[in-house]
């Protein structure tokens, strides 16, 4: 298992609402929090090959620094509970009611990803700088 040296954020690259989403996470978080990767960089797999089992997973994927995977949701969850302005409401998403409602909606929003971003890029991954 590859670990990361800062905490690493997956997301679909050819995807206008990931990439505002990103944008928007890179606003709240600290200078150097986080490394951002598109889904559709060809070293990915390579530099961490414990990615392989999440390939048909829908999302966005996180990897934090001992080289856990998270995908989906629980993702989303572990981004903002380390962001200083939402980590004081995150703990709400490990409510189980609010998990399973968190995971439904991620789940929709995942699927509706391309037409709720309206519009695709023109080069092959779209860059979030």
């Amino acid at each position: 298992m590859q670990q990361p040296k800062i905490p690493l954020i997956i997301y679909d690259g050819e995807c206008n609402f990931c990439i505002n989403a990103i944008k928007q996470i890179r606003k709240k978080a600290k200078e150097g929090q986080f490394n951002y990767v598109p889904n559709q960089d060809p070293d990915l797999y390579t530099a961490y090959p414990q990615l392989i089992e999440f390939l048909s997973h829908e999302g966005m994927r996180f990897i934090n620094k001992n080289g856990r995977v998270f995908c989906g949701a629980d993702s989303v969850y572990q981004i903002y509970r380390r962001l200083r302005w939402s980590r004081y409401i995150a703990w709400i998403y490990v409510v189980p009611g609010i998990h399973r409602i968190c995971k439904i909606a991620y789940f929709i929003i995942a699927k509706n990803r391309y037409r709720l971003g309206q519009t695709k890029c023109d080069s092959d991954v779209c860059n979030i700088d």
